[in-house]
């Protein structure tokens, strides 16, 4: 029985929702169970009693497991993420809208760069497929998809450092960056940005350019684009009009889990360049066991997957008559 389209919202909702609840609890209980006293860092990274005796109290640590859960909640629906273990006395919302800015800025750009170039590659492939054109972007695609994301980061990074000294290879700003003005400022961003955003890109194509042609290829042997050729369309057209539309449905599901990962950026990149994003933000939280800064990374990461999935949800509840049913 077919569905309307605000039925089917209403439902991902409701299942958003619930997932969400899950994710917020799993997310509580994977710093609990860990052995040993959480607030013991913050007297190993040199603060003292009191500041200890704070974060305890503020966070419930020396109350029941429900309890605490009580206070996490509340302090979430508040817009409280709580404070840094690693910094003591900085807000952990503090640290993360800057990183987060910075990761949208590489990632977001990154990812647009990469499905557009990526489904022209994976379109032109299943076009020319057995020609010298579907050869060199099939070998380029598979390549870079089978190669490590850190490897390909490194070997762009020691070419740089070996060739192009003068070039910034690490960090997200210079150390005079406050000295510059607006114009400055922009370009100095621009350079830091450069080698991780070609790092990305070219690792990201692949991803798209194979799902692309894949999609692509099994579309064009489908009766009805024999019946398209036979009623004297051109080639392109056919591509165009008949092709591509339906070539694009999985090319969607992969595009929404890609733009879901925004916020978690690629570590790896991130790490080698020292580019001071989400994903490094997540590792040096992890080495410095910040609990908090742990918990609300993880949450901005999980839940924009979730947003993310649900919008390609209704792309293809509008894009593919057989969801409607």
């Amino acid at each position: 029985m077919p569905q309307n389209f605000a039925a089917y919202t209403a439902r991902r909702l409701v299942y958003l929702a619930i997932t969400v609840f899950l994710i917020l609890t799993f997310n509580f209980l994977l710093f609990r169970v860990l052995p040993g006293d959480p607030t013991d860092v913050i007297i190993q990274k040199g603060a003292s009693p009191e500041v200890r005796e704070r974060l305890t109290e503020y966070y419930g640590l020396d109350e029941p497991l429900f309890t605490q859960f009580v206070i996490y909640m509340r302090q979430l629906l508040s817009g409280d993420f709580g404070e840094s273990y690693g910094y003591p006395g900085t807000d952990v919302i503090d640290m993360l809208l800057p990183a987060t800015a910075n990761t949208l800025v590489l990632v977001g750009t990154g990812t647009v760069m990469s499905i557009v170039v990526g489904v022209v590659f994976g379109r032109e492939s299943a076009w020319r497929r057995g020609k010298a054109t579907d050869k060199v972007l099939s070998t380029f695609s598979l390549v870079f998809y089978c190669m490590p994301t850190f490897l390909f980061a490194l070997v762009m990074l020691m070419v740089t450092v070996n060739y192009f000294p003068s070039w910034p290879s690490h960090g997200t700003t210079s150390e005079d960056y406050t000295l510059y003005g607006p114009l400055g400022k922009t370009l100095d961003r621009l350079q830091h940005l450069l080698l991780p955003l070609i790092a990305l890109v070219i690792e990201t194509i692949a991803v798209f350019s194979i799902i692309t042609k894949s999609s692509l290829i099994d579309v064009l042997t489908e009766d009805y684009m024999v019946t398209a050729v036979a009623k004297g369309l051109r080639g392109r057209e056919i591509l165009k009009r008949h092709a591509m539309p339906n070539a694009m449905l999985p090319v969607v599901t992969v595009i929404a889990l890609n733009v879901g990962w925004v916020l978690s950026g690629s570590i790896m990149i991130e790490i080698v360049f020292t580019y001071k994003g989400l994903g490094y933000l997540t590792w040096e939280a992890v080495w410095g066991r910040d609990y908090p800064m742990l918990q609300t990374a993880f949450l901005l990461e999980i839940v924009a997957v979730l947003v993310a999935n649900l919008i390609a949800d209704m792309l293809l509840f509008r894009l593919d008559p057989r969801v409607k049913v």
